[in-house]
């Protein structure tokens, strides 16, 4: 699987079936300082959402269709005019998997909120829950953990059950866990590896990603700089 992260919680995904996802788009004309990528550089087969925050919605709309998100989400966007992913008729929910591009697509619980961008500003609407994804391309899965704090179903549920080889965490604090909570959910989840996310995009979530490297004893942690790729 290559990831190619553009800062904050933005990826781009390529699977080993040869599927193409955005998570998050979260671009630069969306208000992302860490990156120069822009809607129309992103060239994906599918959008993962994992709620209505403006800073993760971005530009959802502008990147295009299908996509897939929590069935509040879902609606709103198809009433923008665009379609949800893979043929669910209103997106999906908490403890769902749908197969896209040859990819199991599984959205698991995350501990935040969510609403959809308002008809005259961000974040107004209803968003319904926020969640996370785990992506299984059958050679990988991935798990995006989208925002989060610490809850005791990411060791129970998440590391337990679906077993995840590489995670995205995000460490940034203040709207998230922060670096040490992190540091224990990656110990809970066990996988081979991370990424830390969400954090430097804005003055209230800096952190040093190399401190937070150091208190994860269970896992290979890679610090990716923006607008860089990983192949795992």
């Amino acid at each position: 699987m290559k990831l190619n992260w553009h800062g904050h919680a933005f990826f781009e995904l390529e699977l080993a079936t040869g599927a193409r996802f955005a998570v998050d788009p979260f671009t630069q004309s969306a208000g992302n300082p860490l990156t120069s990528t822009e809607a129309d550089d992103v060239d994906v087969d599918t959008t993962l959402v994992t709620h209505g925050h403006g800073d993760h919605f971005g530009a959802t709309l502008d990147v295009g269709e299908p996509v897939l998100a929590i069935h509040e989400v879902a609606n709103y966007i198809q009433n923008q005019g665009l379609e949800d992913a893979a043929g669910t008729g209103g997106g999906m929910n908490l403890g769902g998997t749908v197969e896209v591009g040859g990819a199991d697509v599984t959205m698991v619980p995350a501990l935040h909120s969510s609403g959809c961008p308002g008809a005259e500003g961000p974040f107004m609407g209803e968003g319904g829950d926020p969640a996370g994804f785990v992506i299984d391309d059958g050679e990988t899965t991935f798990y995006h953990m989208g925002d989060t704090a610490l809850f005791g179903d990411l060791k129970h549920v998440v590391g337990d059950h679906f077993d995840p080889d590489l995670v995205a965490v995000p460490i940034g604090d203040v709207f998230t866990m922060g670096p040490d909570a992190a540091a224990t959910a990656i110990d809970w989840i066990d996988p081979d590896a991370c990424i830390p996310i969400h954090y430097d995009t804005f003055g209230p979530i800096e952190q040093d990603p190399d401190a937070f490297a150091r208190e994860v004893a269970s896992a290979d942690v890679h610090v990716v700089k923006p607008d860089s790729t990983l192949t795992y």
